[in-house]
């Protein structure tokens, strides 16, 4: 398809409709897209794929990006990101993408219908029109012609004074198929449906040589105006080395989701810096385990200035631990609690929250602070006394007392959804360890200092390995240090014996001993 597809690119200004993506995909990233909750967009309306790792994950989809880089080279940038909704009725005027108008060409947009795409709905494109040498816009300011006002006859005749080829084509588009056109390209949309939003996402590439800039959208016609700032940019294939953009790193992996058996995360410090985005989660793992039904574990990083939230509460039982940095953990009475508890933590330390404890975190310092989280939610205790919020500022130096192996106990009792809830920070010494085995228990370990085996993986600082109640797991420190790791115990909640069930048992046992 590669060649095919460049050369009517490149003779025409576009090229499809190329199926990429099949109605039951578009069916399924149109749900995931519309969720609410989803990380909003860096720095302007098209920033999703520098935030989204939805919107992400399609614009570097194979199907996708491989045909751009047949028509873009190696050194691909990704600068635009975002959905193109209209109404029955509503009309985008002819236009050129102010971003992409540059003369000399080196912009791929490529348009792929995920709902109510029709040829009633789709895009019209003036074919040719990317040879014309300038924006629409230009040709329309040079005839007194505001936006809007240029019929179709208008803009064929237009593009036809450089281009006689010119022609107004109207493809017939639907779901899952994509319209790869010249960033020059004169188009525009009218769905003309009865009835139906159409919805389309736009991803938007650049050969990575070339200057990307935000326009000023409260200036639509010529002569174009730009915004100081640059766009962020994710490279989506080969490199950008040359300094022309501003290149971020691309979002965060998702998080493993599925049964907790035994996981390891790797968790390198510092991750990557919040930019714009004050507070930027990275999830690790969340899923069912052994003891409770729900466990969820991410790493969050905070800018200074920042709370991701005011106090709040939620149904899962919280642990937060500080990685790096120094932050300020509120507990409060309700929302808007104007004289909240504050404790300051640093690296190691932890506080516990309850079910029903209003609370945040902030950022005092003058540096972003990194912590991890563990969430989750079972059957309830029967304990009638509980832990309350806990706050520990953890000894991550604990004394050798000549064990290889020797834990310091922190946190121990009962919560609404653990028989109980234990943590402790031990001290291995190199060499040291013990052999697998399973615990009745689910375990969260969270390196500080040295290394240990587990797992079949190594871990260093800020690493994180769990497992599940029954997992085999054992432990080695291989280095040439003592490692210091600092360990979450989740005990299940016993269950009572119903009377049905013991009278049962005896029923059972009385019969047996019968005989």
């Amino acid at each position: 398809m590669g060649g095919d597809l460049a050369a009517t690119f490149d003779e025409l200004g576009y090229a499809g409709p190329v199926p990429v993506f099949s109605p039951e995909e578009c069916r399924t990233f149109l749900r995931e897209l519309e969720l609410p909750g989803r990380p909003e967009p860096l720095r302007w309306f098209k920033g999703h794929a520098s935030t989204d790792r939805l919107f992400f994950a399609l614009a570097t989809d194979p199907r996708v990006v491989e045909p751009v880089r047949s028509l873009l080279g190696d050194d691909v940038i990704l600068w635009g990101a975002s959905l193109a909704q209209r109404e029955p009725g509503q009309v985008h005027a002819w236009h050129t993408d102010i971003e992409s108008s540059d003369p000399r060409g080196g912009f791929v947009s490529v348009w792929i219908g995920l709902d109510n795409t029709s040829q009633e709905s789709t895009l019209a494109l003036v074919a040719r029109s990317h040879r014309v040498g300038e924006p629409l816009q230009k040709a329309a300011f040079d005839r007194g012609v505001r936006r809007g006002e240029a019929g179709a006859d208008d803009v064929l005749g237009w593009a036809r004074r450089s281009e006689p080829s010119a022609a107004l084509v109207q493809p017939d588009v639907h779901d899952g198929d994509a319209i790869f056109f010249d960033g020059r390209l004169w188009h525009r949309s009218h769905n003309t449906r009865a009835s139906g939003r159409r919805t389309a996402l736009l991803l938007q590439y650049a050969a990575a040589r070339h200057h990307v800039r935000i326009p000023d959208l409260t200036n639509l016609e010529w002569p174009f105006r730009f915004r100081p700032e640059r766009p962020p940019v994710v490279v989506v294939s080969g490199a950008a080395t040359n300094g022309a953009n501003d290149v971020v790193p691309p979002p965060p992996s998702p998080e493993r989701v599925g049964p907790v058996g035994n996981v390891v995360a790797h968790v390198p410090l510092p991750l990557p810096g919040t930019g714009e985005v004050p507070w930027r989660p990275h999830g690790l793992f969340r899923g069912p385990t052994a003891v409770v039904p729900t466990m969820s574990c991410h790493v969050s990083v905070l800018a200074p200035g920042h709370s991701p939230h005011p106090p709040h509460v939620h149904p899962e039982e919280e642990i937060l631990v500080v990685l790096d940095g120094e932050a300020e953990v509120m507990i409060a009475a309700r929302p808007d609690d104007t004289r909240p508890r504050v404790e300051r933590l640093t690296p190691g330390g932890f506080a516990y929250y309850p079910v029903g404890q209003h609370h945040t975190i902030r950022n005092a310092s003058a540096r972003p602070v990194t912590y991890l989280m563990l969430k989750w939610q079972g059957p309830p205790s029967r304990a009638r006394a509980r832990l309350g919020t806990e706050i520990h500022l953890a000894d991550l130096r604990p004394a050798d007392d000549g064990r290889g192996f020797a834990p310091a106990l922190v946190v121990e009792g009962p919560t609404q959804w653990l028989g109980k809830l234990q943590a402790h920070v031990t001290r291995l010494a190199p060499q040291a360890g013990y052999e697998p085995h399973a615990d009745q228990h689910d375990v969260a370990v969270l390196v500080f200092a040295g290394e240990i085996e587990t797992l079949g993986a190594r871990l260093r600082a800020h690493d994180v390995a769990y497992s599940s109640a029954g997992e085999l797991h054992g432990i080695r420190n291989p280095g040439a240090v003592p490692a210091v790791y600092l360990v979450f115990e989740f005990h299940p909640v016993r269950r009572r014996e119903g009377v049905l069930a013991r009278l049962r048992r005896s029923l059972t046992l009385g019969a047996s001993q019968a005989y």
